[in-house]
């Protein structure tokens, strides 16, 4: 493997970002040739731009980062949760003695970007609503793309949280997450969303501080553990959702997709995430996306295959399993099997050792007609689009319910590694 240039170490470009080594390579070419059809001149973005980008590696969220290394140094990070709780539901004034790091946190957390557009945001997660419970298995499934890249699979097989029989758990925290965030106003103050997307802040900054010095974490050439390019990247797979969508009969325009990317950036803002580059158009995501492809090489090997199984065999039917409730797992787990065959390349379920979909690759496209039916009824039947939203809003809330027992999510890191 060709080394990489010292430049790219001095200019704060950790060597695990492979951007510049893999962009010529026939892999560059031919991820070139395949995205750049959709768009217009190169599929390249600027180098400087690019530069940027790989930077994000070498950084996290600052100012919760510091806030929680502070909580640490002093003794009180058993108080954290209770403390920013306290802040959200009234206020930081109502914090006694509230820590200057937590002061820092919420003056962020209150100051609108300029860049924010209230009625973008709204119309961005009404967007994701319309996909329902597509969105969560399709984000499930194509989790197996990221758990094949080391800087990735690394903080997750180390903290166990997606492994194992906490898998499915942790995956519902995740829907509970994508379901608070992107209910009408949940982003506004007080908004349970928003109260969410901040705890979930801090998890990932705790995480951080205890993934950061493992022995197992090379710090030197992936970057930060969580960092702000990695978060970027999850963000981008919410492009690529509505791409995606179109193929089970989502009619979803450049406009509406440029909505549904406004509302993740605040999303985004509030988890503490301010990717050096965010795109402001449809062309430039798909750039992002060029980068992305490239900028990464793969380390298959017993912790992606474990992470992938996991996930999988989560939905399987157990052996205490019977009747309605086992057929119904069944089914499920079919499911997942067929969008992961529909959606994943054959190379990525052939190296995470999944069971094979078979003809269940298929199954997705039953999403097709039905899915085009609503689409266009939403523009011409007067009301359908509330009455519709309303629906998805009600089954996700239904399969969140049905799966969780009603229990809350708690969005807190693990005590302990796995190893």
């Amino acid at each position: 493997m060709t080394s990489t240039p010292v430049s790219r170490i001095e200019d704060g470009i950790p060597p695990a970002f492979a951007y510049f080594r893999n962009e010529p390579t026939p892999m560059g070419r031919a991820a070139a040739e395949k995205l750049g059809r959709f768009v217009k001149g190169s599929i390249r973005l600027p180098e400087h731009t690019v530069r940027a980008m790989g930077r994000d590696r070498s950084r996290g969220d600052t100012v919760s980062d510091t806030f929680i290394e502070t909580a640490f140094t002093d003794g009180y990070a058993g108080k954290v949760r209770k403390m920013v709780v306290q802040a959200l539901d009234h206020g930081i004034g109502s914090v006694e003695e509230a820590p200057s790091g937590l002061e820092a946190l919420f003056e962020h957390l209150d100051t609108e970007p300029d860049w924010l557009d209230w009625e973008l945001v709204e119309r961005g997660a009404q967007i994701f609503r319309r996909y329902g419970t597509d969105a969560f298995f399709y984000f499930g499934v194509m989790t197996f793309e990221g758990y094949r890249y080391e800087h990735i699979q690394k903080p997750l097989a180390l903290t166990g949280a997606y492994t194992g029989g906490s898998a499915f758990g942790r995956f519902l925290e995740t829907c509970r997450f994508w379901t608070d965030v992107s209910e009408p106003g949940a982003l506004r103050q007080g908004g349970a969303g928003r109260e969410t997307a901040v705890m979930v802040r801090v998890m990932h900054s705790m995480i951080r501080h205890t993934i950061g010095p493992h022995e197992e974490w090379d710090g030197k050439r992936f970057g930060v553990p969580l960092n702000l390019y990695d978060q970027f990247t999850t963000i981008s797979l919410s492009f690529v959702l509505s791409q995606h969508m179109k193929l089970l009969g989502y009619q979803i325009s450049d406009e509406e997709a440029l909505a549904h990317m406004h509302f993740w950036r605040y999303v985004a803002y509030l988890m503490g995430c301010e990717p050096a580059f965010y795109p402001e158009t449809v062309e430039d995501w798909w750039r992002a996306s060029y980068v992305i492809a490239v900028g990464a090489d793969p380390n298959d090997g017993p912790d992606s295959r474990m992470l992938s199984q996991s996930f999988i065999d989560a939905f399987a039917p157990t052996p205490e399993d019977q009747g309605e409730e086992r057929a119904a797992k069944e089914r499920e787990y079919r499911k997942v099997l067929g969008y992961a065959g529909f959606f994943l390349p054959t190379a990525t379920l052939d190296v995470t050792g999944v069971p094979q979909p078979g003809l269940l690759r298929w199954k997705p496209l039953t999403r097709f007609v039905p899915n085009l039916v609503t689409s266009a009824a939403r523009r011409v039947v007067p009301g359908f689009a509330a009455t519709l939203d309303l629906r998805r809003r009600q089954s996700r809330a239904s399969w969140l319910s049905h799966h969780t027992g009603g229990r809350p999510a708690a969005f807190t890191p693990v005590e302990r590694l796995s190893r």
